[in-house]
């Protein structure tokens, strides 16, 4: 999921979205920020060497975040303000599925991998172990061919054909010349 928020100059703390399970990355003004743990991130802020001028840190261009406690605090201190200036690209917390006509909310390639889970829980429920354990292994395969459908994109372009000396030693016909 994609949320924004509204950049206000001089204000470092921001809200996270209420159904953020895990934040993915963050974008200042199109520019991607370093996240820091809380204990980098006070590190990062005690070896910031800022212009005497500024009488403290003063305020930047961010450069990095931290997330705690909900509230996402940005370094420096933004110097402008920016009407969704802020991208938080975060994985949300699913919403309840109380009857049969309630959305998963999840894209339809990810249904089998439900469906198959649902069963395993089924049986295990059952005392059916032998199907639950069947139903796992179908529900591991599912997860899988996920994870890989998801790394496709590094594969959209042809890898980069590299002409080697021993090349030289095959005809155009697939045989040895020589």
């Amino acid at each position: 999921t994609v949320g924004t928020a509204s950049i206000v100059a001089g204000q470092a703390d921001y809200s996270s979205p209420t159904n953020m399970n895990t934040l993915r990355s963050l974008m200042y003004n199109n520019f991607r920020l370093r996240g820091l743990s809380f204990n980098e991130f006070n590190e990062y802020i005690d070896g910031f060497k800022a212009p005497v001028s500024q009488g403290g840190y003063g305020n930047a261009k961010p450069e990095v975040f931290m997330v705690y406690g909900g509230t996402i605090t940005l370094f420096p201190t933004p110097d402008q303000s920016i009407v969704d200036g802020l991208r938080i690209y975060y994985s949300r917390h699913p919403a309840s599925v109380g009857t049969l006509a309630d959305g998963l909310g999840v894209p339809d390639r990810y249904h089998n991998a439900v469906v198959e889970y649902c069963m395993k829980m089924a049986y295990e429920q059952d005392e059916n172990f032998e199907a639950a354990g069947y139903k796992k292994g179908e529900f591991a395969t599912q997860v899988q061919k996920l994870k890989d459908q998801e790394k496709w994109t590094d594969r959209e372009r042809y890898p980069k054909i590299t002409i080697l000396p021993e090349d030289d030693l095959y005809l155009d016909g697939g045989m040895m010349n020589g």
